[in-house]
């Protein structure tokens, strides 16, 4: 039966509408299979012109052809009805009929956490979504995005860089990378994590796909993080995913003023949970790891100067003139502190003099 599910997930220009809509008419994947033509064209006749998507492809490839050429891309296929098949997504009634992925899937026994965002996102912002998704793996978790501009593939890079696992959903095939200069970071997800997608090999990133795409982000996921959003962003689709799905969802406030801030700021206001910090996130979310990060920070320290310059340090970046005012230091002894504490991996200088905190 599986190979009659992988060819029926892998009809090209058809979506899981018209695939329930193939399952509710034959019943099986084999039945849509062994259909005759006659009774599909019934079916465009009364409608359902993209049926003739079906006959073509059932002219062309057998389901054995069908796994044959998957197996020679090197990519793997799993159905609703395999074991293996994610536990998170089995109970969403939009579940995908069929994964196709390269690498691994998420485990089942780590939490997951997606963290989302705009892809013309700010330098803070990418700090931000960096700082979250290292707490993650620090804290045993895992990484799931879209492998994107900005803030997904800033969030992915960290996690994978820190020595974690990361899960990049696509909107297109697993056999594409999109966007194109993201071909280090497929490969490194490859690696470390999973490349996965519910089209089937060949198909192209098209606007229409982000949003199907979105609830599966969102369905892998135990909790859900919005960095940076504007009014109307595909990350807030991911967000009322996550609603619907009952994930928790996180955001990250920034300014009234702020664009890039409207939606994280609007989540918020209807009770999405504030995130204050990476670290005070990661200590919700990961229960226990409040302890185990005391432990392994015991071994920094610092000086009464640099204690003094790390506890001005909040949610948002710190310019150095805001510092020097705000501790009253000399400009060369706060340039020193602001370099040790660089070199101790708690903060960086994401623009000249402009400086966010990392732990």
């Amino acid at each position: 039966m599986e190979l009659y599910w992988e060819w029926f997930c892998s009809i090209p220009g058809i979506y899981r509408t018209q695939r329930e809509i193939l399952l509710h008419c034959f019943h099986t994947p084999k039945g849509v299979w062994e259909a005759s033509e006659k009774e599909m064209l019934f079916l465009r006749d009364r409608g359902c012109r993209w049926i003739q998507k079906v006959i073509e492809y059932k002219k062309k490839s057998s389901p054995e052809d069908t796994a044959h050429t998957r197996k020679e891309q090197g990519i793997e296929f799993i159905s609703q009805e395999q074991e293996g098949y994610p536990e998170r997504l089995k109970s969403l009634r939009d579940r995908p009929y069929g994964l196709f992925y390269r690498g691994k899937l998420p485990p089942e026994n780590a939490r997951s956490v997606a963290i989302v965002g705009a892809r013309m996102c700010t330098p803070g912002g990418k700090v931000m979504a960096e700082a979250i998704a290292r707490e993650v793996i620090r804290a045993q978790g895992v990484v799931v995005s879209g492998a994107a501009y900005g803030i997904d593939g800033a969030a992915q890079w960290a996690a994978l860089e820190e020595g974690g696992a990361s899960y990049g959903v696509l909107g297109s095939g697993v056999d594409i990378c999109y966007p194109a200069s993201h071909r280090l970071l497929f490969a490194r997800l490859e690696q470390q994590g999973g490349l996965i997608s519910e089209f089937p090999a060949g198909t192209k990133a098209m606007p229409t796909h982000f949003p199907m795409r979105n609830r599966i982000i969102s369905g892998l996921s135990d909790v859900v993080v919005v960095v940076e959003a504007r009014k109307k962003s595909g990350s807030l689709i991911t967000a009322e995913f996550a609603l619907d799905q009952g994930r928790p969802v996180y955001a990250v406030p920034g300014r009234p003023d702020d664009d890039l801030s409207y939606g994280c700021n609007e989540l918020i206001s209807q009770g999405a949970g504030l995130i204050q910090s990476p670290e005070t996130f990661a200590e919700v979310v990961f229960p226990g790891y409040k302890k185990q990060k005391r432990k392994s920070s015991a071994n920094i320290t610092l000086a009464p100067a640099e204690k003094l310059v790390y506890s001005r340090f909040g949610l948002h970046g710190k310019s150095l003139w805001e510092l020097e005012e705000n501790t009253a230091l000399s400009l060369s002894d706060l340039c020193d502190c602001l370099l040790s504490l660089e070199m101790k991996g708690l903060i960086r200088e994401t623009e000249q003099n402009f400086y966010v905190k990392v732990k």
